[in-house]
């Protein structure tokens, strides 16, 4: 069963959520190392353990959420992650703030962390948690110009302290305010970027699921509307096909017993032989379209499939069957029924093609063994198709034979009942000519 958009949606949420829980635990972890670099080797005056207080509550507020996450029996609303989540980006916005404000404010290089905030927000909450968020990072930007804690290599451009750095032959001096800058920069554009990159590819991914399964549905949708089409028509086919076999039925034979002419005899035994057709093609159409006619799993091999498929073909003789690496002892898990007449119509299309070039000429079913599965492949030596044709093929009620010479159903019901037994079928038109088609099915004992 497919899941529903509101399911979809909350999976998603479920995972930028985590990511997001991921990445408070890495700015943690940032966090300590810029507070204990700055603090030692660089000397900076600045309050310690208020900021290391600041950390730690990132971190009780992330291991929280990871604990509500984990123990949670029924999975969070998509109401339950805004709130939560939102909650965790005012609280890291506050933090911020607060970290800032005992570091020089807005001279502080790390303020552009307020835009690495905004950036998630806007892609992983809804629009009014984002805005919401903006108006609380520019409330917090206006304080930190009305009230900070002055630090002086940062405030006063003159006292700026450097560092040395090796720039080709000499010694350059660097601004330790524009490391900073240059360090807080770089670390903005990577999480920004990894971030939106990562979202990019997961609606990619998305829209790619989203389109196979309304390609999925809409083929469901034509084999519920081809099962409904052929139980109609066996309904009301069913009462005249059942009169027309039983009057030929007693005519033909009331003409032999008379000694009747030979020719009326047989053609009455064609009719009959027509009418028997027609029931089969009827329960053909419901058994291809998934209707119950289609009978349960057995195990057969592959040469006895084979057999079945050549059994009801009006002109078996007309087919070459090559086994190749023992492949006709196969065994393969399947609804014979069904396979078999999925089967039998791809190899009457071979036939029906091979009549426009050669009335007698001959297609090739050729069996052989690739890896864990049966490969089957049905060459003609028909007129081919061009490119437009071989694109459209398999859609149902498409057909380049003559008016009443088909319904164009065919390659469409024998792909879908391949593709439900887990197998593939594919067309081709070599360069050499004809058509050549490859159906792949599943071994019994493949995993």
């Amino acid at each position: 069963m497919a899941a529903s958009p509101n399911t979809g949606g909350s999976r998603r949420l479920a995972i930028n959520a985590e990511w997001y829980g991921r990445l408070r635990w890495v700015a943690a972890g940032g966090q300590l190392v810029t507070i204990a670099f700055v603090l030692g080797p660089l000397g900076v005056a600045a309050p310690g353990p208020p900021l290391v207080a600041l950390v730690g509550v990132t971190l009780l507020s992330n291991a929280l959420f990871w604990w509500w996450t984990a123990t949670r029996r029924t999975p969070p609303t998509r109401g339950q992650w805004h709130a939560v989540v939102g909650g965790l980006m005012v609280l890291d916005l506050a933090v911020l703030t607060a970290m800032l404000a005992l570091t020089g404010g807005p001279t502080n290089p790390f303020i552009v962390f307020y835009f690495v905030n905004l950036a998630l927000s806007g892609v992983v909450l809804p629009a009014r948690w984002a805005w919401a968020l903006s108006v609380l990072a520019i409330l917090g930007f206006t304080l930190l110009s009305i009230a900070h804690q002055s630090v002086d290599v940062l405030r006063d451009p003159v006292r700026l302290q450097s560092l040395t750095t090796i720039w080709g032959r000499g010694e350059r001096s660097v601004p330790l305010a524009i490391v900073g800058a240059g360090v807080a920069f770089a670390a903005s554009a990577i999480v920004i970027v990894n971030f939106t990159t990562r979202l990019t590819s997961e609606l990619r991914n998305s829209e790619r699921a989203r389109r196979r399964a309304e390609k999925e549905m809409a083929r469901v949708e034509k084999l519920e509307a081809l099962g409904t089409l052929a139980a109609g028509a066996a309904h009301e086919l069913a009462t005249p096909l059942s009169t027309i076999a039983v009057a030929v039925s007693e005519a033909h034979r009331e003409l032999l017993q008379a000694g009747g002419d030979a020719a009326i005899v047989e053609d009455l035994a064609l009719v009959r032989r027509e009418v028997g057709r027609c029931r089969t093609i009827l329960e053909r159409m419901a058994t291809e379209s998934g209707q119950p006619a289609a009978g349960l799993p057995e195990r057969l091999t592959a040469d006895e499939l084979v057999g079945d498929v050549l059994d009801d073909l009006p002109a078996p003789d007309r087919v070459d069957v090559e086994w190749l690496n023992g492949s006709a002892n196969l065994e393969l898990v399947a609804p014979s029924v069904a396979l078999a007449q999925a089967i039998r119509a791809v190899v009457q299309n071979a036939i029906d093609a091979t009549n426009e070039v050669d009335p007698a000429g001959r297609v090739v079913l050729c069996g052989d063994r690739l890896a864990n599965t049966l490969r089957l492949s049905i060459a003609d030596r028909g007129p081919g198709m061009p490119a437009e044709v071989l694109t459209r093929a398999s859609e149902p009620f498409f057909t380049t034979k003559a008016p009443g010479s088909g319904m164009g159903l065919g390659l469409f019901l024998a792909r879908s009942v391949v593709e439900r037994l887990g197998g593939s079928l594919r067309l081709e038109s070599p360069t050499e000519g004809g058509a050549l088609v490859t159906i792949v099915l599943p071994l019994a004992d493949s995993e």
